[in-house]
């Protein structure tokens, strides 16, 4: 930064100096200072013009004409009927004193061809340092003399004002409606010369900062020119920080005014003295800074009024955090996306191997997506940032790629283990960290991925992790029973913290120790009586003269294989077998099979099953009613019979949509193929549909019309036993056709659950 200031700083002084040194020859040693600014002799480009277009049409451009052999600047407007306005400016590098002598030089011509043009105007202006604009010179008359022309024009009256000026040339044209309409006009050879009719004491001018300057870095190297007839002694600088009226004394900012010598150039004494201060700037970002300059003489007079210029300091690169997906501390899938809150930013760029390569800059966005390298472990992704003024700033985060599986490290008890004690809890032991909300223990199969059972029978129990040794544990509520057969089950829906589930579903057994004795033998007169099953939840209320003779009732509960099998329902009962089976009541007995409440997630979804042993299945107890005071099922029997308290394992019923034929078909031909897609959480296991003729209610049999509902199987044809299933029927159309035909299709489920409210269509046959 500092070798480049100083590169200006050397070819603005030299041109000053040139200047002065010109003038002051020219004033024969009198105390007459000038300053020639010189704008534009357009040699080979436009220089520092700054070009602006005010109405669409006229262009600006360097042109190889010019009032010289160096060419010159060209405005233009070509075309039928075009017109527009562009004008360019330059910035004056020198402050003017107010009450200063101006004389304004340039060299002017235009011409048009083909027609007269409706427009023309060439003017220039000047643009005071409150930025007000004052027309100097301007020409409006349609002449065509292509003849170069210098004129001078005496600015001195608009010179009322200190500081910077600026100069404009312009051209505003509208061309006639000939095809080949063209204007031109052309400026060359512009200077400024500026003069004071006599210094009243030293005079201090600032080059670097401009007035317009952003300062960014670590220091910042003030410079200027400073003037005096006897010559040039010292130059101080104060620095105003504007938000709080102090002033920076070369180590802290200060409440009272303070100045810091700057460095001359060569030996003090000379009538012009450039000279530089190497300000160490502060951190802040667009704070807003006044610089004051002033000069003393050799004979110790002192600048009355200093020179002065406004800076803007941005030392403050871009401020905030990123977050690789938000506030996540795994992710399984290499694609992430990056959420960015970053203020201040223009520019970003990323690295996603720990700075290591970086992507290319890229406009500032509030997020971006990226991809992570291969291979599980930790992944930085680091980001860099830039502001409009290039302060930059970087920043990173972190995140744990896994896009493996979890695997089981150990289980307990183990496969197979017997003589396992009753007060045990179960357990598994994983290789990584798994997301604590994915063991879950409902009550219920269905919403539970963690749980224990006994046989066909729920345990209750509460379900835990642990994060530290990575082990998840199931502690029933009671003691297990003794010298009986457990299973653990665990489900693909246990996932580690990154989101990846387990393979499979996995389940293992064991056996804990002792021995059980479930056998309980009460006799029951003719009389009638009452039947404990000892310590179990069950009892049997038998009515007077309800047994024909005195009788030995037994109550067993059935273990292992002895349960008969049992699909889609979960146990929340011991399964009790009433022995002798099938014994009749000539009035019915009262039976009472309590259940446990912290087993049961939902006690009205429970019902009583009796086992049809002619029918083998399960099957519901008539009348039977929940009493939710007691914790307990009751029902009047009829006879001795096998019986446990169950729920469903799903009580959601599929759902089923035809999508062909619609309800806006009409169906032509001798075969149409129904299709449509059914849903459910556990699983399509058939689909069947019903199609009845509307003019007599009719039902289609596959071969024939009759009178009573009939519902024909359809094809699954794609994904059965899944929560998704596509299904067919071919149905061969009637003869008859010229009426409406009622569709309708229903699903069963895996769990047997049939779809209540079966989808229906109407179509018309033609």
């Amino acid at each position: 930064m500092e070798t480049r200031q100083l590169h200006l700083l050397c070819l603005r002084s030299l041109k000053l100096l040139i200047a002065i040194c010109l003038i002051l020859m020219g004033a024969q040693g009198s105390a007459v200072a000038s300053q020639l600014i010189v704008n534009g002799s357009f040699e080979k480009n436009l220089g520092e013009w700054q070009v602006k277009e005010v109405a669409k049409g006229t262009v600006f451009q360097w042109d190889e004409a010019g009032a010289g052999a160096d060419g010159g600047a060209l405005f233009k407007t070509t075309g039928r009927g075009r017109r527009g306005e562009t004008r360019a400016s330059q910035n004056k590098w020198v402050h003017i004193e107010s009450g200063s002598q101006g004389l304004l030089k340039f060299s002017w011509k235009k011409n048009w061809s083909a027609i007269l043009p409706i427009k023309h105007k060439v003017y220039i202006n000047l643009i005071k340092p409150d930025k007000t604009v004052t027309s100097v010179w301007s020409n409006k008359t349609l002449l065509n003399d292509n003849t170069w022309r210098v004129v001078s024009v005496d600015i001195s009256r608009f010179l009322d004002q200190k500081g910077q000026y600026s100069l404009v040339i312009g051209a505003a044209f509208e061309n006639g409606k000939a095809n080949n309409a063209a204007t031109y006009a052309w400026f060359d050879e512009v200077s400024l010369d500026v003069s004071h009719s006599m210094l009243k004491g030293p005079k201090t001018s600032f080059l670097m900062p401009s007035g317009h300057d952003k300062i960014v870095g670590k220091s910042y190297l003030v410079t200027g020119i400073a003037l005096d007839d006897i010559g040039v002694s010292k130059v101080h600088v104060a620095i105003e920080r504007l938000h709080d009226g102090t002033y920076w004394n070369g180590n802290s900012w200060v409440v009272n005014a303070f100045w810091n010598e700057a460095r001359l150039s060569g030996a003090g004494g000379d009538t012009v003295a450039s000279w530089r201060y190497n300000w160490p700037l502060p951190t802040s970002d667009g704070a807003l800074y006044k610089l004051y300059a002033r000069t003393e003489n050799i004979t110790s007079n002192v600048e009355l009024t200093p020179a002065e210029s406004i800076a803007q300091v941005d030392n403050v690169g871009p401020t905030g955090g990123i977050f690789v997906e938000g506030e996540a501390e795994y992710i399984n899938t290499e694609a992430i996306r990056i959420d960015i809150d970053i203020k201040g930013a223009t520019k970003m760029r990323f690295s996603t191997d720990d700075a290591k390569s970086w992507s290319d800059w890229e406009n500032f966005m509030a997020s971006k997506k990226l991809t992570l390298p291969e291979g599980d472990g930790t992944k930085i992704v680091t980001a860099q940032f830039k502001d409009g003024s290039g302060n930059g700033y970087q920043i990173s985060d972190s995140i744990i790629l896994d896009v493996t599986q979890p695997v089981t490290r150990h289980i307990f008890p183990a496969q197979k283990a017997k003589n396992i004690s009753a007060d045990s809890s179960v357990g598994v032991v994983f290789y990584e960290k798994m997301a604590p909300w994915s063991f879950r223990n409902d009550g219920t199969e269905i919403g539970s991925t963690f749980y224990l059972k006994q046989g066909s029978r729920w345990i209750a129990a509460e379900v835990s992790y642990d994060d530290k040794t990575k082990t998840a544990k199931l502690v029933p509520y009671g003691s297990l029973d003794t010298g009986t057969t457990y299973t653990v089950y665990l489900k693909d829906l246990i996932k580690d913290k990154a989101g990846n589930a387990l393979a499979a579903n996995f389940s293992w057994d064991f056996t804990t120790s002792g021995s059980y004795t479930s056998l309980f033998k009460e006799t029951i007169g003719a009389t009638g009586g009452t039947i404990h099953g000892g310590d179990q939840s069950i009892s049997l209320e038998v009515p007077v003269n309800a047994l024909a003779a005195e009788t030995l009732i037994a109550v067993e509960e059935l273990r292992d294989k002895k349960v008969p099998p049992m699909k889609g329902m979960t146990r929340y009962s011991p399964v009790y077998q009433l022995s002798p089976k099938e014994l009749p009541f000539s009035a019915p007995a009262l039976l009472k099979i309590k259940y446990k409440q912290d087993e049961v997630h939902n006690p009205t979804e429970l019902r009583l099953v009796f086992f049809d042993e002619e029918r083998g299945k399960w099957l519901p107890v008539q009348n039977a009613a929940i009493d939710l005071v007691n914790n307990q099922i009751t029902a009047k029997i009829t006879k001795l019979m096998t019986v446990t308290v169950t729920a469903q394992d799903d009580a959601t019923p599929p759902s089923t949509a035809i999508i062909a034929p619609t309800g806006a078909s009409e169906i032509t031909g001798r075969l149409f193929n129904i299709f449509g897609v059914s849903r459910d959480n556990s699983g399509i296991s058939r689909l069947d549909i019903s199609i009845k003729r509307q003019s007599d209610n009719a039902y289609w049999t596959g071969s024939e019309w009759q009178s009573a509902e009939v519902w024909l199987k359809a094809k699954v044809v794609a994904e059965k036993d899944r929560s998704k299933a596509t299904w067919s029927y071919s149905w061969q159309l009637p003869d008859n056709k010229f009426t409406v035909y009622e569709i309708r299709s229903r699903a069963t489920d895996k769990s047997g659950n049939v779809e209540s409210n079966a989808d229906l269509v109407r179509v018309r046959l033609r």
